[in-house]
């Protein structure tokens, strides 16, 4: 493809991408740039599962497998042209899927075992583990929170992406056990305390079981309580 203004660069603002060269209507597409767009828009045919984009995780792993090349191929290009954006944004939309159900999958395993290799009747435990996946439990919490805003009552595919993805609930199975028993532990502990006071709150000591979560379950709930007082910590 031959660079028609050498410095040109559509993509310098990030928040707002320029019309690319072949946007301009003297732009003549030359054979590479023909060939490469033609592959594009081909594979983004190919992307699309119709209306709604419900894949099955083998679905996702052959989109990604039979397409990755080219998405890196389009990468080059993305800062003089705009007619490769289509492709390009729904091979990402689909890429990134893939990779939050793959490692948030295995995630969710292991934080699954973590919590059966533990006497949980112990609350020290359970803080432990409530506080070392929580991160893990918000992550996944912004992804199942796209479904919310999903008006395709599917009874078998869930939406995990503000494109649009839907992945089969069955792949998602270790996902969803995880987010369940985090949000009934979690809950189990904040019906315990949520009549502690400011002041019992600010008494809790490194030393003491609870202290590891404790601004991640208390805190909100007493500001919401006391909207016009602020301890002093």
């Amino acid at each position: 493809m031959e660079m028609t203004t050498k410095d040109f660069d559509r993509t310098a603002d990030p928040f707002e991408w320029k019309p690319g060269l072949d946007a301009a209507p003297d732009f003549v597409p030359d054979a590479e740039y023909t060939d490469l767009r033609s592959r594009c828009d081909a594979a983004y045919a190919d992307i699309l599962t119709g209306d709604v984009l419900n894949y099955r995780m083998v679905e996702l792993k052959a989109v990604v497998d039979s397409y990755t090349e080219l998405f890196h191929e389009v990468e080059t290009h993305l800062k003089r042209y705009d007619g490769f954006d289509r492709f390009f944004y729904l091979f990402d939309a689909v890429f990134s899927a893939y990779l939050f159900v793959d490692k948030e999958g295995w995630n969710a395993h292991f934080a699954l075992d973590d919590y059966s290799k533990f006497d949980m009747n112990v609350e020290r435990n359970l803080t432990n583990w409530l506080y070392a996946y929580r991160e893990l439990n918000q992550y996944i919490a912004q992804h199942l929170f796209y479904n919310s805003d999903c008006d395709c009552n599917s009874q078998d595919y869930y939406r995990i992406s503000h494109l649009g993805i839907h992945i089969h609930k069955e792949d998602l199975a270790k996902i969803f056990n995880f987010s369940t028993l985090y949000a009934e532990q979690y809950a189990h502990l904040l019906k315990q305390y949520m009549n502690i006071s400011w002041e019992e709150f600010l008494a809790i000591k490194e030393e003491d079981e609870f202290y590891p979560i404790r601004d991640n379950l208390f805190y909100y709930i007493l500001k919401s309580r006391n909207k016009d007082y602020v301890p002093k910590l």
